[in-house]
């Protein structure tokens, strides 16, 4: 059996007597966190291979994913929040060397991830002209293009819920190739049905016409159904703690009852938290609809640019999370402080990279997102304007990002809900609002509500995290 990566010293090491963390446990999360971190970018590579292509489709398009993008977004994040307890409670069951609950964990999460998506979807389905309308502009074509693009998406959420919650019990057990290796096929078959569907394919006599958003949804929904079967299929087959028949009959209905209790106990506040966050984002995202369309693709360019640092502080946090629980689940409650603590300090090391990258880049990142022939200069330099709000942005978002994830594979949900309903609700909804609609300060306010958000959550996490209560949070 493979042995899952962890962070934790034997339960005789001193508890947190070194300033520094050790090199082994440096070496232990980044093996963790180098694969979580690709495997983040590969899963919202889907989106951000649309943003690219749809960009050089056309404005309309790319300014359409403004609406599209933070609606299934939060759809995603908010439900899979009802999942978030897979993670600390598959932790602790490897930690402490227990693979029957560990599998009984997985195999409950993973139908309940699939009734979850469906039982989301499909009242979508059917009211997407409103729900589209109560968030996006007034301009009836973006609108349309918006509405096309989630009603065929929706058709991908259930195989998304599957993907994101088997991904989470193998890298909780320490595995965080096999999801690397699901993203990579999932994203070759997205970009290379965008490619087609999009811009539309003739050979010969074989003629298939450019779809646009409607091409760009397609692949996106064909690529989350091949990732979860691909993930599910290795959870079947894996020698992992983590293994489910998912065709058997259950053994000991008690042991998958009390999972099931557990998974529900930890992740319902994990639920109010992200109810908390997208309710905030799609207050933030109307009100940067009321901005305009130049905007809308301006700041549209920035997420996706901001996304590869995103995925990083994710892919960090991935890693953290699972080698606090685990570590916990030893209880070595010093190996659980010292995964978060190393996680959140390189997190903010390369982030602050790839943030100055971000701004070197200037202009010529941002063109990467101006159709063929076109002129693009208004877009890019109102996105230019707030290229070094993104870059200062980076490190408060590494460190409470991992601290977020690391509290959470402790088994604490509360914390992350408290201080996103302040940063993520309060701070960030209305800087914008004061800052986008009172002053006028266009994409930039945007970013600078943003920055002021991620500094608070810093502040807070790390506040919390000091004070170690966490450690006593039950999974």
């Amino acid at each position: 059996m493979r042995r899952a990566v962890s962070l934790a010293p034997p339960p005789s090491t001193p508890v947190e007597s070194a300033p520094a963390p050790p090199a082994p446990a440096v070496r232990a999360l980044v093996r963790l966190a180098l694969p979580a971190i690709a495997t983040s970018l590969l899963q919202t590579l889907v989106f951000l291979a649309d943003r690219l292509l749809l960009g050089r489709h056309s404005e309309a398009a790319l300014a359409s994913m403004q609406v599209q993008g933070p609606l299934l977004w939060s759809l995603w994040g908010v439900f899979t929040g009802l999942l978030v307890g897979t993670v600390p409670l598959v932790a602790r069951a490897v930690g402490a060397g227990d693979a029957r609950r560990a599998s009984a964990v997985t195999r409950v999460a993973l139908r309940a991830a699939l009734a979850l998506g469906v039982a989301v979807a499909a009242p979508c389905f059917f009211l997407v002209e409103p729900i589209v309308g109560a968030i996006g502009p007034s301009d009836p074509a973006l609108l349309a293009l918006s509405a096309t693009y989630v009603r065929i998406a929706l058709v991908g959420i259930p195989s998304m819920f599957v993907a994101t919650t088997a991904a989470m019990a193998l890298s909780a057990a320490g595995d965080t190739r096999t999801p690397l290796v699901a993203g990579l096929a999932a994203n070759a078959v997205n970009v290379a049905l965008n490619v087609v569907l999009i811009f539309g394919f003739e050979l010969g006599e074989v003629r298939l016409p450019p779809l646009g958003v409607a091409g760009a949804a397609i692949g996106s929904a064909v690529a989350f159904t091949l990732e979860a079967a691909l993930l599910v299929r290795a959870l079947v087959r894996t020698d992992l703690p983590v293994r489910v028949d998912l065709g058997a009959v259950v053994p000991d209905p008690g042991v998958h009852a009390s999972a099931f209790a557990a998974l529900v106990g930890v992740s319902v506040p994990a639920l109010g938290e992200r109810l908390v966050v997208h309710a905030g984002y799609l207050a933030y995202a109307s009100v940067l609809n009321r901005l305009g369309a130049l905007v809308m693709a301006s700041n549209q360019a920035l997420v996706t640019l901001e996304s590869v640092c995103f995925l990083g502080a994710e892919g960090f946090g991935i890693a953290a999370a699972a080698i606090v629980g685990q570590s916990l689940g030893r209880r070595d409650p010093a190996g659980a402080s010292r995964a978060g603590w190393v996680g959140a300090g390189l997190c903010a090391v390369v982030l602050t990279a790839l943030g100055l990258a971000i701004l070197a880049a200037g202009d010529a990142g941002l063109r990467l997102f101006v159709p063929p022939g076109a002129d693009g200069t208004a877009l890019v330099r109102e996105g230019a304007s707030a290229l070094g709000l993104v870059a200062l942005s980076q490190p408060f978002m590494a460190v409470s990002v991992v601290l977020a994830h690391s509290l959470r594979g402790a088994g604490d949900t509360r914390s992350p809900f408290l201080v996103a309903a302040l940063g993520g609700l309060v701070v960030r909804v209305s800087l914008a609002a004061w800052l986008g609609l009172g002053l006028g300060l266009g994409v930039r306010a945007a970013w600078w509500s943003s920055l002021a958000d991620w500094i608070v959550r810093t502040l807070l996490f790390a506040a919390i995290f000091a004070r170690g209560r966490w450690r006593r949070a039950h999974a």
